[in-house]
């Protein structure tokens, strides 16, 4: 046992300094700002919140969360597949708000565009959590619909287009 301490205090020794340069790195990359980090910690609580409202909504469907999983509602390959393709969407997305901080000289713009980046990142997760409640039973319909409005007025004010399902601009 006494080895196996030894051994495990040599690696990790050895990992710490790789381990600190890369947050280092990850955080001055993602995190130029504390205004940056605080919305990038909300849309990452949304996520999380995602992924516990989808299992309730299937749950719910599926009439309990055991019967859920019998006919595979509910299948960590299926929830991994969706939530991978998130969060490299995502952390992309993150890492351009980022480096757009250190590219851009003036320094307001960059956190203005960090916010409504991350405005529209956490409005899209809203409205899949309040989509999954909805599911799951919850009467949260008149909150879905405000939400898709102020989400359509950003859209609006900054000159996006919004994509359907089909990635069709509408």
């Amino acid at each position: 046992m006494e080895q196996l301490q030894t051994y495990i205090a040599k690696a990790m020794a050895g990992a710490i300094p790789y381990l600190g340069a890369f947050l280092g790195i990850f955080n001055y990359v993602l995190f130029p700002d504390k205004a940056i980090l605080t919305s990038a910690c909300a849309v990452g609580a949304l996520i999380i919140l995602d992924i516990m409202t989808k299992y309730v909504a299937l749950s719910h469907q599926a009439g309990g969360y055991m019967k859920a999983v019998r006919n595979c509602s509910i299948s960590s390959n299926k929830l991994w597949e969706g939530t991978r393709i998130k969060l490299y969407s995502y952390l992309v997305v993150a890492i351009l708000v980022g480096l757009s901080y250190r590219v851009v000289q003036l320094e307001q713009l960059s956190v203005f565009l960090a916010s409504v980046v991350y405005s529209i990142l956490f409005l899209r997760e809203a409205q899949s959590v309040l989509e999954n409640l909805c599911d799951a039973g919850a009467d949260f319909k008149w909150l879905l619909r405000w939400t898709k409005n102020k989400q359509d007025q950003i859209f609006d004010q900054e000159g996006i287009a919004e994509e359907d399902d089909n990635n069709e601009t509408i």
